[in-house]
């Protein structure tokens, strides 16, 4: 069986993205994308998947297209927030956008990997639980519950971030905003806006906007390849 590589044999944006950070820092997406994906597809004519009728007779089930594509699903939302990453100084909305599109890559990593490691258990087409058929939505959650919830500081910054109040921060010589873990101490904006002490708390409680999203970047790929070498490649 022909082993394709990323660099000449993925899409634009896999080899795009295997240039900007596959390559250092998930070189495992490669590794599966090898062994589950391009069996999948029509490789070498295309690129895109095979039909049901082939793909049964080769030994694959559309389970295997669900994880597939869940498995790109989380490259490009990775692609985008990398791409976010390149402006060294992000103001607000550029950092919120980076955590949205991070927990967005952690909730399809979550379900990818309950799927794959409960297969059967859950339809490859339902978005949540239909006449007692389990879906999409309750594989991310068996996922989150059977380990601990993880990556969950970084969840809620982002839920600090879309669905309380606007977080507060200063402009120095960049952006500098509560780092993870202390969004809950500048609830009220006046910690910052009626005191000059907020100097103090760089390095401590206040961060860089870029060093905020780096830190949720980092741990993020940390935990994709961590579970990817100890759950979807042994």
């Amino acid at each position: 069986m022909t082993t394709y590589i990323i660099q000449s044999d993925g899409d634009p944006f896999e080899k795009r993205y295997w240039n900007d950070f596959i390559s250092n820092e998930w070189p495992e997406y490669e590794l599966f994308w090898q062994k589950h994906v391009t069996p999948l597809t029509n490789r070498p004519s295309n690129l895109h998947f095979k039909d049901d009728a082939t793909l049964i007779s080769e030994g694959h089930s559309v389970e295997d297209i669900c994880i597939a594509q869940l498995h790109y699903s989380i490259l490009r939302h990775l692609g985008h927030i990398y791409g976010l990453l390149q402006n060294p100084h992000p103001y607000i909305d550029q950092l919120t956008e980076v955590f949205v599109r991070i927990v967005g890559a952690q909730d399809i990593a979550f379900e990818l990997l309950e799927r794959y490691t409960n297969p059967g258990g859950y339809d490859p087409w339902l978005p949540k639980k239909r006449a007692g058929i389990l879906g999409s939505r309750e594989a991310k959650s068996k996922w989150q519950q059977n380990h601990s919830c993880p990556l969950q500081d970084i969840r809620n910054y982002r839920n600090h971030l879309v669905h309380g109040r606007m977080i507060p921060g200063v402009i120095a010589d960049t952006y500098y905003f509560p780092g993870i873990g202390r969004e809950e101490d500048y609830f009220d904006w006046r910690v910052i806006t009626s005191s000059n002490t907020w100097q103090a708390e760089i390095g401590h409680s206040l961060f860089p906007s870029i060093s905020i999203g780096k830190e949720a970047w980092e741990k993020t790929l940390s935990y994709l390849r961590s579970m990817w070498t100890s759950k979807l490649l042994t």
